[in-house]
């Protein structure tokens, strides 16, 4: 069974999360740990801005998520392309139309299902944190700073806290304000990169929304 840290990075998100790295910057939490507390939309960063407002508007935003996976060596890196959906505080979703895979992170962890292997990863709470950390930043949440690089294009950076170190993504804004292009360090010295397109908003589905049960036939399998 492969790392579903590398199956989902930032849902963050964005990415979020997913595909090829380690969740955000590898923040992590006990699993005891309480639920984050709901975001509070500080509207001040003009990267998240419309994001974080079109949010509070509606409660649920979708996006198409593209990203590119490696391949084997010699071989063109394979470009893949989700469906997600994020609600606040805590709650995103990604189906992948390719593999069929859907994952699910939310404050009290999630679910990672594998179609081709007839498994479904429980997720806890310290897999999903440091991926949705990414996401909530990106809907208003506060914790960020900024720093304008470009025209539309901003570094977002995060101050170290006693369970996550210092990190920074750069986000490119495309139409309406929205972010279009998320860019992550893959901890490796590389870099990941999401692409977002398709920005709607709509009316929030709550909870059930965010929870995958297993199909007839799967395996359950639980991270330690």
């Amino acid at each position: 069974m492969s790392d579903p840290r590398r199956a989902f990075a930032a849902f963050l998100l964005v990415a979020a999360a997913i595909g090829t790295a380690a969740f955000g910057s590898g923040a992590e939490l006990d699993a005891a740990a309480p639920a984050p507390a709901p975001v509070s939309v500080t509207p001040t960063l003009e990267s998240t801005r419309a994001l974080a407002a079109g949010l509070k508007r509606t409660g649920r935003a979708e996006v198409t998520l593209a990203w590119d996976v490696a391949g084997l060596p010699g071989a063109a890196p394979q470009r893949m392309r989700g469906a997600l959906a994020v609600e606040p505080p805590d709650r995103a979703r990604l189906d992948i139309a390719r593999t069929g895979e859907r994952i699910t992170l939310r404050a009290d962890g999630g679910e990672w299902l594998q179609p081709a292997v007839h498994q479904i990863v429980i997720l806890k709470p310290r897999h999903s944190v440091g991926a949705m950390r990414w996401w909530r930043l990106l809907a208003g949440g506060a914790g960020a700073t900024e720093r304008k690089l470009a025209a539309n294009r901003y570094r977002l950076l995060v101050a170290p806290t006693p369970t996550a170190d210092a990190d920074s993504a750069d986000v490119s804004l495309g139409a309406g304000g929205l972010p279009e292009q998320l860019e992550l360090d893959d901890g490796a010295g590389g870099h990941l990169i999401y692409r977002l397109s398709g920005w709607k908003f709509t009316p929030a589905r709550g909870a059930a929304a965010f929870k995958i049960t297993a199909p007839p036939g799967t395996e359950t399998i639980e991270l330690p």
